[in-house]
């Protein structure tokens, strides 16, 4: 018996030494392979990517490729791939390669039978590592102390001072001398106004001897309107402000501007940062009845739109998903860039690949928008006006929500029979086939209520005994609205034996459909029985028109009508139809179209008649379920519905700013959620055909135990209130660092962390790290008033510093990182511009309000045309500074981009400065600059009698100083021989006139 049982006992043991060996197999392949696939290749090489065609993903795409060899490594692609040859490996790709062990462990694995276990699917590696500088708590640190180095005690005037200074010593730099008080207006006037000084304000501040001469100009230039404009300019640069949508057709947007004008009045109230933060994120929600609270959404939807993605295409299609999708990402992205200095984006398709933030954290943002969207909507109200209408706002929601709940009652009732008419309806309109004629149809007038009457009638030839007349639906694809395009919602059939009629009473209702909307048809034609009466006249009114694009009409394609007989009339006679309105388009619409015997058919009969019979038992359905009692109680509800927006109608609409909004007017395909957020899913590979698990709103984790998803049941207002406060926290370690580094690289050109928009570990590392956060502390504590931070920057002897070289402080530090001397810079595009226009005479200083056109504007209904070379530069309308121009996202001012202008569909958290012979081209030769010369030399012999006292006058307009005695001798003969505009045009392209020490 125990020799039996042997054998079995050996092979059991076996079978369960061999599962030892693959399960010990497959621990290794989880706790060893895996994760270097996961950290360092399947990134890459994945099955929606797939990078070299070929996945590491899964066992069955790893093994199929014939990548991997289970058993022969040295036969294996992978192996060869991840060994360096002279040096380099292969893969991973720009990346450093792997180490010995880790390419050891993968060829032990390989050979060993490249096991892995069944099911298991690798994904990209998350970087969970909050051990990075921007994350660390924003600690404010001791001010260093200065004592024993070689420096005049009198320079160190700030703490700012101290902390340059240490950082100098630390690298064997020493500071330039200060600049001269010439050098110092021009550079404070440009920093913090933009324009350049007069020549009086020059000489009074050279020839103040108050020691405090300069922290009074100072003031002065931080109290003056132009600031706000000097550094509004700033913040639209960096939030992609434009006043066009941008993408195909670049509509106009013409009330973007009250945004514009919010951030310049914000700048120059020194409104607190905290709050100018939460008006831009949440204001409606958080400041509800100040109009700054509105204003402030200017910045969530001030980025570039997609507007036939989100009007022409519907949301259910690829394209308008895509659109959708893109303008949350917007939102997004502009409100973490900008707000935290992260590259959220990058979270959009996978992980982010360096920063430790998941698809989870991306889409959670997006859920916190998913209820917004881009439109125009009313500010500045009066108080009482605006409590009437929130009043009729909520009357009018639960009315329409106790209409609904009526309906579901009514649908209930029905039974599921209605639910399954109206679900294969749907499906069959969309699979008919559509054909159909040139001439549509009759077309009525346009209104912009759907409450609007219109109407039409067709008179016989003689009076006939009509058995049958017959309503043709068109088909239009205006806005995607397809078959079933113009017929009205509610509408009654009436006919008379008379051919003309003197008033109502003449009229017979022989179909009334005035008192519920009337389901579409699509082609299904709508038959009304007669009985054989005698007519001679016939009459379609309708009471409730069928929306449009952003507004109402009514469209039929034929009116037939049978006799006795059942033999339809032949009516085609011009002169037999009449309408209260009409469009008469030649083909297309026109009233003669009703009766000439054309209507778009479906393409197969089957179809059709399937749609003939479902529509024919819809309507028998709802009449059998709609009582006196359900009539009456509709009625009273949509009456009662449309009072209340015929009362709101009525009030003062305010002035208008485009901003994010969840209530408007819907225009196409384009309608507002009414504040109901959107689902939002996450998208595998950023793929909108792809969604995965449903997310709830979040914030960012800024440590690795931080709760970041907020409360899915939150309203949407409150949501971004939710994020509002999140930004502003005291601890916040990236929005108090962010601002007070954009605000230094301003002054220096150049910030602390030269990547604005970038805090991450792709980013650059802060120069001044102990500074950085001393600014974010000081600025935090302090009010958070941008006032105060420029005082405290301008008036460091480090911002004072002259521009001069010095060999062996170059020869250290060549980029000037560490400030040892003042960074030289061009002027910006705007302060060219406005500086022409106030050294020519010609500046109007007006603030605030529409942008002016530097274009000739044409087709602005359909796709917009931005004719720069038809601009009058003459034109005084045009004369005002830069920040109050119209700016066109898809064709920019030709000239500006040639001087660097921020491209506005991008956020541009720091200009470019090239130098290029095409900018001296242009400052020669562009129209503005020939026109601005006249000027400016008109403006010199009204002001300067001798053509000596023009060139010096000229010269201290243009660079603030006298011109040298060998200047002043070149350029009075200069002016003599080739007149004083080409002066003035030369002096427009001295290099003192466009640059700054």
């Amino acid at each position: 018996m125990i020799r039996k049982l042997f054998p079995a006992a050996a092979m059991i043991l076996g079978i369960l030494n061999c599962a030892s060996v693959r399960s010990h197999a497959e621990d290794l392949f989880r706790d060893q392979i895996a994760p270097i696939l996961e950290r360092r290749c399947v990134s890459c090489h994945n099955d929606g990517q797939r990078e070299g065609d070929f996945s590491l993903q899964t066992a069955t795409s790893a093994l199929a490729d014939g990548f991997i060899e289970p058993g022969d490594a040295e036969n294996s692609h992978l192996l060869d791939l991840i060994t360096p040859t002279n040096g380099k490996a292969g893969m991973p790709k720009d990346a450093d390669p792997l180490s010995d062990a880790e390419r050891n462990l993968i060829r032990d694995w390989i050979n060993d039978g490249a096991n892995w276990p069944e099911g298991l699917r690798l994904t990209e590696a998350q970087v969970s590592d909050f051990d990075w500088w921007s994350f660390h708590p924003v600690q404010r640190p001791n001010v260093p102390p200065t004592q024993g180095f070689s420096v005049d005690d009198t320079w160190v005037r700030t703490p700012i001072d101290a902390f340059i200074l240490k950082r100098l010593h630390e690298k064997g730099l020493t500071h330039a001398s200060e600049a001269d008080r010439r050098t110092l207006i021009r550079r404070l006037s440009f920093d913090l106004t933009g324009l350049p000084p007069t020549p009086a304000e020059t000489a009074a501040f050279i020839n103040d001897p108050d020691p405090h001469a300069y922290e009074k100009l100072v003031d002065r230039l931080l109290d003056s309107q132009h600031y706000g404009e000097r550094w509004a300019r700033h913040w639209l640069d960096v939030v992609k402000y434009a006043d066009t949508c941008g993408y195909d057709k670049d509509k106009l947007r013409p009330n973007a501007w009250p945004y514009r004008d919010y951030v310049i009045r914000s700048f120059n109230e020194d409104k607190p940062y905290a709050r100018f933060v939460q008006e831009q994120i949440a204001g409606d929600a958080l400041f509800p009845g100040d109009p700054d609270g509105i204003l402030g959404l200017g910045f969530i939807a001030a980025g570039p739109w997609d507007f036939i993605g989100h009007v022409e295409v519907s949301e259910s299609k690829i394209d308008g998903k895509v659109a959708r999708n893109l303008d949350r990402d917007d939102m997004v992205s502009n409100a973490m860039n900008t707000f935290c200095s992260v590259t959220i984006q990058c979270a959009r398709c996978h992980h982010h690949k360096f920063d430790p933030f998941t698809q989870q954290h991306y889409y959670g943002l997006q859920a916190i928008f998913a209820a917004m969207d881009r439109a125009e909507r009313p500010y500045d109200l009066d108080p009482t006006v605006e409590s009437q209408r929130r009043q009729l706002e909520s009357q009018i929601t639960n009315l329409k929500s106790e209409l609904a709940a009526f309906e579901k009652e009514i649908r209930e009732a029905a039974g599921p029979r209605l639910a399954e008419l109206q679900t294969q309806l749907t499906a069959l309109q969309k699979d008919e086939e559509i054909k159909k004629d040139a001439a549509y149809g009759y077309h009525s007038g346009i209104a912009k209520t759907p409450d609007s009457l219109k109407w039409v009638d067709v008179t016989l030839p003689q009076p006939t005994d009509v058995s049958l007349i017959v309503l043709h639906p068109c088909h239009d694809e205006f806005a995607g609205i397809g078959s079933g395009f113009g017929f009205p919602l509610r509408f009654k059939v009436q006919v008379s034996s008379s051919q003309t009629v003197a008033d109502n009473t003449q009229w017979t209702t022989i179909a009334d459909h005035t008192q519920q909307d009337h389901p579409n048809p699509g082609l299904t034609p709508v038959e009304i029985e007669c009985h054989e009466k005698n007519i001679q006249r016939v009459r379609i009114t309708a009471t409730q028109l069928a929306p449009r694009k952003d507004d109402y009409i009514l469209a039929l394609a034929e009116l037939a009508v049978f006799d006795s007989e059942k033999q339809q009339l032949d009516l085609a006679n011009d002169d037999c139809v009449s309408a209260l309105d009409s469009i008469e388009a030649p083909v297309r619409w026109q009233k003669s179209n009703l009766v000439d015997g054309k209507w778009p058919q479906g393409g197969n009969p089957e179809i059709d008649q399937q749609i003939a019979d479902l529509n024919k038992e819809l309507q028998s359905r709802l009449a059998e379920i709609e009582t006196p009692q359900r009539v009456e109680r509709r009625k009273e509800l949509t009456t009662s519905i449309e009072a209340a927006e015929a009362q709101l109608k009525e009030l003062p609409k305010g002035k208008m700013v485009y901003a994010a909004a969840t209530h408007f007017a819907p225009q196409s395909n384009f309608k507002p959620t009414e504040g109901e957020p959107r689902p939002i899913h996450v998208l595998m590979r950023g793929d909108v055909q792809n969604p995965s698990d449903e997310v709830v709103p979040g914030i960012l984790p800024l440590s690795s135990h931080a709760d970041w998803q907020l409360d899915d049941e939150l309203p949407e207002s409150q949501r971004r209130a939710e994020l509002a406060r999140w930004l502003t926290r005291s601890d916040h370690p990236l929005v108090w660092r962010s601002i007070v580094n954009r605000v230094w690289q301003y002054h220096f050109g150049q910030g602390i962390v030269a990547t604005p928009n970038d805090f991450g570990r792709m980013g650059a590392a802060p120069t001044h790290p102990e500074l950085l956060d001393w600014l974010a502390c000081e600025f935090r504590d302090g009010g958070q008033s941008f006032k105060t931070l420029h005082r405290l920057i301008v008036t460091s002897s480090v911002y004072r510093q002259s521009s001069e070289n010095h060999s062996d402080n170059a020869a250290i530090d060549g980029g000037n990182q560490y400030l040892w001397r003042m960074n030289r810079r061009r002027l910006e595009a705007e302060e060219i511009r406005d500086s022409i226009l106030a050294v020519s005479g010609a500046l109007d200083t007006t603030a605030g309000g529409p942008g002016f056109y530097l274009f000739e504007l044409e087709h602005p209904q359909h796709s917009p045309h931005y004719e720069y070379h038809k601009f009058d530069p003459t034109d005084p309308k045009s004369h005002r500074r830069s920040i109050y121009r119209f700016i066109v996202r898809s064709q920019p001012n030709p000239w500006m981009t040639t001087l660097d202008c921020a491209d506005s569909s991008q956020s541009t958290p720091r200009r470019s400065e090239t130098l290029t012979s095409l900018q001296a081209l242009s400052m020669l030769n562009n129209r503005f600059n020939l026109v601005m010369a006249e000027r400016f030399a008109q403006r010199l012999q009204q002001q300067a009698a001798t053509l000596d006292e023009q060139v010096e006058l000229a010269m201290q307009l243009a660079t603030q100083r006298r011109p040298e005695p060998m200047e002043h001798r070149e350029f009075t003969a200069y002016a003599k021989n080739h007149g004083l505009a080409n002066l003035c045009r030369f002096l427009f392209n001295l290099s003192e006139f466009v640059y700054l020490d």
